[in-house]
């Protein structure tokens, strides 16, 4: 286990309703983010103390296509709480 690396992840998604005509300033976006980083960096001392660097990823997108496919595993043993 020494030289596993091991990452913990956490992801937020701010979503805009695409009927919001309202323009977001660049600047706005920006203050958001580093308030938000700042205050999730200010947390990790204390709730996760096994951390010694935090990457902070910043991303503001248009997602003209986002159109996920779920597909359904077939039910094996392990994934079907019926069959335990």
């Amino acid at each position: 286990m020494a030289d596993t690396p091991r990452v913990l992840r956490i992801s937020f998604e701010f979503h805009v309703r695409r009927d919001l005509s309202r323009n977001i300033h660049a600047s706005r976006v920006h203050r958001a983010l580093d308030t938000i980083a700042d205050r999730v960096v200010g947390l990790a001392e204390g709730l996760f103390p096994w951390a010694h660097k935090v990457t902070v990823r910043k991303e503001w997108l248009y997602n003209w296509i986002d159109e996920p496919e779920i597909v359904d595993l077939p039910a094996t043993e392990d994934n079907t709480p019926d069959a335990q």
